[in-house]
């Protein structure tokens, strides 16, 4: 497909066609260096968009720039209108879709905030070792690389912003709280094996539609092995040493996940395996964890946003 850096895909426009002009090509193909240097020889400049993406070594500026849509997009007339990349920032921010596997919304159950603001916060915090916020008296933990307020009793998520706590209404995010700060009881044991999703119990969830969705992952890194290595880092994760590429990441102070990637070769396509610590089955549900992932996975895909 001859999709440019911007990600118009020329293969369906006729001017390619009739061989009026030429696909830009991704970031950091040749067909865009070569575009690039003919646009300066015949116009005396490049593209802004396709000479950010060369020079910050992204392919496509939809899928792989966090700061998408930039300027080089709305103060040009090209290729894009101004409604449509409002709607493309309002989008970006709205969180993964809050469905089911079975593509159905999820709902929250009262009983999950009513069952946490019965549990002592110290006794949770101990089995969770997470941290006490000492102005609320409020679970607060590190998910991923952002701080997170509990605060069941206006039963909502906080984000730490710069100008203090503010809502963080993130439905996967907030089921997965609940479930995991409600059900722990113990300070559970970790390290002692690795599993995959087919390995766990509830392993039957996790096939067909349950499936983790790698594919995305995948089509963003399965060739950019340093960006899934930096990404990784991005999120707070420490290197591993499995696969080609592997981090470990921590959604949750004693929730491990790794995530691995070997790169393709000529026999084999490149492919990425998600593990946990066998504690998760007892930590959280098997739809509880699909939540987990899929949310580990969507900031992933956000790359440095």
């Amino acid at each position: 497909m001859a999709t440019g850096a911007c990600g118009v895909n020329c293969d369906v426009c006729q001017l390619n066609l009739l061989g009026h002009c030429s696909s830009c090509g991704p970031g950091r193909s040749d067909l865009a260096a070569t575009k690039s240097a003919t646009q300066k020889r015949i116009l005396g400049y490049p593209c802004a968009i396709l000479e950010c993406a060369r020079l910050n070594h992204i392919d496509y500026c939809p899928r792989d720039c966090s700061s998408f849509p930039c300027d080089n997009f709305s103060t040009s007339q090209y290729p894009y209108g101004k409604a449509f990349l409002e709607m493309q920032a309002r989008r970006r921010n709205q969180g993964p879709p809050n469905v089911d596997p079975a593509g159905r919304p999820i709902q929250i159950p009262a009983t999950l905030w009513d069952r946490l603001g019965e549990r002592e916060a110290p006794a949770v915090a101990n089995f969770t070792l997470t941290d006490i916020d000492l102005a609320t008296g409020n679970l607060r933990f590190h998910f991923l690389n952002q701080e997170i307020l509990v605060d069941p009793p206006n039963r909502c998520l906080r984000v730490k912003g710069e100008h203090g706590w503010q809502p963080f209404s993130i439905t996967l995010l907030e089921l997965t709280v609940l479930e995991y700060f409600g059900r722990v009881d113990r300070l559970l044991p970790l390290g002692r094996e690795m599993v995959g999703p087919d390995d766990l119990a509830d392993a039957h969830y996790f096939s067909g539609r349950g499936q983790f969705n790698t594919a995305a992952l995948l089509a963003r890194y399965g060739d950019d092995p340093n960006g899934f290595a930096a990404v990784g880092r991005h999120l707070g994760g420490q290197p591993a040493a499995m696969g080609d590429v592997a981090f470990q990441i921590h959604p949750f102070p004693r929730i491990p996940i790794y995530y691995l990637l070997w790169l393709g070769s000529g026999e084999f396509p490149p492919r990425i395996s998600i593990l946990f610590d066998r504690s998760i089955e007892t930590a959280l549900s098997a739809p509880a964890i699909w939540s987990l992932v899929t949310l580990c996975n969507y900031f992933l895909l956000r790359g440095f946003a």
